[in-house]
């Protein structure tokens, strides 16, 4: 909005004939038959050879997973699988604008698909860079929803100018908005300038989870809530600077928001309360990514932190629960890595009466110093806990750094301790109970069989 000149819908139209009208001549109509024909071909015969390269280089074409004993040689596989399409289509197009200019025939959309290919070539080595250095999940995902469509983005305006002016395409205006023109550069700029800021808000909080991560090592949770902090701000000044700059009024804003204030109140009171409890969260520090928590009588650990809802693990079936933030506020939540990851766990062991409880107690603590996921300070400590119904009970307590390991921990405990009794001829005792048995009644006398230490 807010343009200089702003033009009639019926312009467009006019172009788009202009357009129309171009594609009928016969030396571009040749140019754009050669190029279609020599881009379907060169793919064909790329894929052929990929196919017979893998065939030949069955270990190196996987690239999912980095092995390293054959790093270099996978990179080099990469290189190749994505660079062999562009690379013999550039020089197919480049003998085409050869063979073009000895017959002294017009070659301009040859050249500017030679260019448009050297921009292709140099977008794959990009993404070969990005794949040899970070995760490949991570750079897939940023692949197809940033990199891709702002390249695919960029390519089609480099295209339009090519045919034509864009930036008196994006002067059309399309329909009025509070007194004001709404044109087709506010619509692509609007649409267009949300999707790729905040999915790059996005790309920069990663960026900087990996630059700072290995750097602050004392607390890596609160690396990753200061960028989410940070790319929500992010994204909240990029929709200003875009609404400024396609010149969306405070006028125009205040008239939005107050005709959907009532909508808001009513309909949307959850995703405030949502919103809201998350700012909370975040600028409070009560919940950060990768906390390990019980909340619903279930462990779990924290993966995704969001101002609208947290994305939780749950531990004991590796499935994923999307939560509300609300919920933290209303619900009690227990944190086993608010402020200290470590977690107190114990054992209880029953020995029979003929054993030595110091023996015990000193059997206890050296199965607990030769496990290695016990922290040695604090020190793990045994005691007598109490005399049974029938063996002494023994409690080992110790301290551990990951509470999602505390059952792994535990079990391990068991059987060491279990080996350690077997080795030192301790018995754990088996219950003792006795046994009553009335059988058969006759005249009202009753014959009692008593059975005991079963």
């Amino acid at each position: 909005m807010n343009k200089n000149l702003i033009l009639d819908p019926s312009y467009f139209w006019e172009e788009w004939l202009k357009m129309i009208v171009i594609l009928q001549r016969p030396a571009v109509q040749l140019q754009l038959f050669a190029i279609t024909i020599t881009l379907v071909l060169m793919f064909l015969i790329s894929q052929w050879l990929w196919y017979k390269f893998k065939q030949r280089f069955p270990d190196i074409t996987y690239f999912e997973e980095k092995n390293k004993e054959c790093y270099y040689q996978q990179i080099m596989a990469a290189l190749f699988y994505y660079l062999l399409f562009p690379t013999v289509s550039l020089i197919a197009i480049s003998l085409w604008k050869f063979i073009f200019f000895k017959q002294e025939w017009f070659a301009g959309y040859l050249i500017d698909t030679i260019h448009l290919l050297w921009i292709y070539i140099f977008y794959r080595f990009f993404l070969v860079t990005l794949y040899a250095l970070f995760n490949h999940k991570t750079v897939e995902h940023y692949h197809h929803r940033f990199f891709a469509p702002l390249f695919s983005f960029l390519v089609i305006l480099h295209i339009i100018h090519i045919i034509t002016d864009f930036d008196t395409i994006f002067r059309v205006s399309f329909f009025p908005l509070f007194d004001q023109s709404v044109t087709l550069g506010d619509i692509i700029v609007t649409v267009g300038g949300l999707y790729f800021w905040i999915t790059g808000c996005s790309l920069v909080e990663k960026v900087l989870i990996y630059l700072f991560a290995k750097e602050i090592r004392t607390d890596q949770r609160a690396v990753q809530s200061v960028s989410l902090v940070l790319r929500y701000f992010l994204i909240g000044l990029g929709i200003v600077l875009i609404f400024g700059y396609v010149g969306i009024s405070p006028t125009a804003l205040a008239a939005i928001t107050g005709g959907l204030s009532v909508g808001i109140g009513f309909g949307l009171k959850e995703v405030i309360s949502n919103f809201v409890s998350g700012l909370f969260l975040l600028f409070e520090g009560a919940l950060k990514p990768d906390d390990v928590i019980s909340i619903n009588n279930e462990m779990s650990q924290v993966k995704k932190f969001g101002v609208r809802a947290t994305t939780v693990q749950v531990i004991k079936d590796n499935s994923e629960k999307i939560i509300p933030n609300q919920t933290f506020f209303t619900q009690e939540v227990t944190t086993f890595t608010g402020s200290d990851p470590l977690v107190y766990r114990s054992v209880v062991v029953g020995a029979n009466y003929n054993c030595d409880p110091q023996q015990v107690i000193r059997i206890l603590l050296k199965v607990a110093d030769n496990n290695p996921n016990i922290l040695e300070y604090p020190r793990p400590v045994a005691f007598a806990l109490e005399f049974g119904d029938s063996s002494i009970n023994f409690e080992l307590k110790f301290w551990i750094d990951d509470p999602l390991i505390s059952k792994q921990v535990t079990s391990s405990l068991i059987c060491d301790i279990w080996k350690a009794f077997k080795k030192n001829e301790i018995e754990i005792p088996y219950p003792q109970r006795d046994l009553h048995i009335i059988n058969g009644i006759h005249n009202n006398h009753h014959e009692a069989i008593d059975i005991a230490n079963l």
